[in-house]
């Protein structure tokens, strides 16, 4: 669907007519997840239209055996860290989590704490383990992504989230009764994380971080997709936690109505960043594959608002992150008039929604 017609963006002339290092490209023989050569070319000539600082154009190829799409060639683990110089923020998030204030602000936590008592198993006080009367499917989905959709396993429960950024989700999480433990590639997040207290280290996860065994859960949220090999990683993921634990992850959707409406402009895209795009399918088959039984509901994330916006500033060559400039009225109200339906249309098939949110248990 043909939205606006497509401009440059006012940050591109920066990297306008660079190009990637060619000694640090890798070529990728074969999809990521399940080793199948079997590939279509899905888009040729992407761009950074995300963080404006990854010079050169990209081809995203699909998986015809598994569906999951890939970039080819990409960069390398050497020199991946050039696509980041602009993409993180450290801003603190030590607010997160504390006691509110506001007797409004305390009612609306009361009745996220009986939601989380009754549906999770939490023992969050005050709430009881009545669930709450005339409670939105809105907020449910909120207090759903509050606690990454993980049950409580009880006193003393660990979690470690990998790719914790400035430690915000280790926040909510610690104050709902976890042990909380975090690892970040980005070592001025993780240094944000630290200040607020958090056991959080800086670096990627390998074999050996912590002792097999060690955790009841594992979150990742919106991580797999920047990894050069997401296998290897649940496997290590599957050697960190305790037979019958639970590990939640949440990526963009390569099957999702944003992409389909927005094509190459789809904020989920994210090239260079983004390495493996994963469909419900794909991901549930990387978790089978890694020893995770899957749970087999996929758990909605209703972010579609948010991710249209950021495709439509694409779109008309705005910075989607900062959504500046401010859209026109028309770009707007059409922005939220296709999220709107592309919401309800992922309310009866989850597999359309802009993310992939799966939970598996391990064997």
């Amino acid at each position: 669907m043909q939205i606006v017609a497509p401009k440059s963006s006012p940050s591109a002339p920066a990297i306008a007519g660079a190009s990637w290092p060619e000694n640090g490209l890798e070529s990728v023989a074969a999809c990521p997840v399940c080793t199948s050569a079997g590939r279509e070319l899905l888009h040729r000539g992407l761009q950074d239209r995300v963080s404006f600082c990854a010079p050169g154009e990209w081809s995203l190829y699909r998986c015809t055996d598994c569906g999951t799409g890939y970039l080819d060639p990409r960069p390398d683990a050497a020199s991946i860290s050039l696509a980041y110089s602009r993409y993180y923020t450290h801003n603190s998030a030590g607010k997160v989590g504390q006691p509110p204030r506001s007797w409004w602000r305390r009612r609306r936590t009361t009745q996220r704490n009986a939601y989380l008592n009754s549906h999770y198993g939490y023992q969050l006080s005050p709430g009881g383990t009545q669930m709450p009367r005339w409670l939105s499917a809105g907020r449910r989905r909120r207090f759903d992504r509050y606690v990454c959709f993980l049950r409580f396993p009880g006193k003393g429960a660990r979690v470690l989230d990998i790719g914790c950024g400035n430690g915000r989700v280790l926040l909510q999480l610690r104050a709902a009764g976890w042990e909380v433990s975090g690892i970040e590639p980005d070592e001025k997040s993780a240094a944000q994380a630290v200040a607020t207290g958090l056991d959080v280290r800086a670096g990627l996860l390998k074999p050996g971080d912590w002792p097999d065994g060690h955790f009841d859960a594992i979150t990742m949220n919106h991580v797999i997709e920047h990894l050069h090999d997401p296998i290897a990683l649940l496997r290590v993921c599957g050697q960190l936690l305790k037979p019958g634990g639970q590990i939640s992850v949440t990526t963009p959707n390569l099957l999702s109505r944003g992409h389909q409406i927005f094509g190459p402009e789809w904020f989920g895209l994210q090239s260079p960043t983004h390495l493996v795009l994963f469909t419900p399918d794909s991901l549930g088959r990387a978790l089978e594959t890694c020893g995770f039984r899957l749970e087999a509901a996929l758990r909605l994330e209703p972010i579609a608002g948010e991710m249209f916006r950021k495709s439509m500033q694409i779109r008309l060559g705005g910075d989607p992150r900062t959504e500046q400039p401010p859209l026109p009225l028309d770009a707007r109200l059409k922005a939220m008039w296709l999220a709107w339906n592309a919401n309800r249309a992922a309310q009866k098939n989850p597999r359309l929604a802009e993310s992939v949110v799966l939970l598996g248990t391990r064997n």
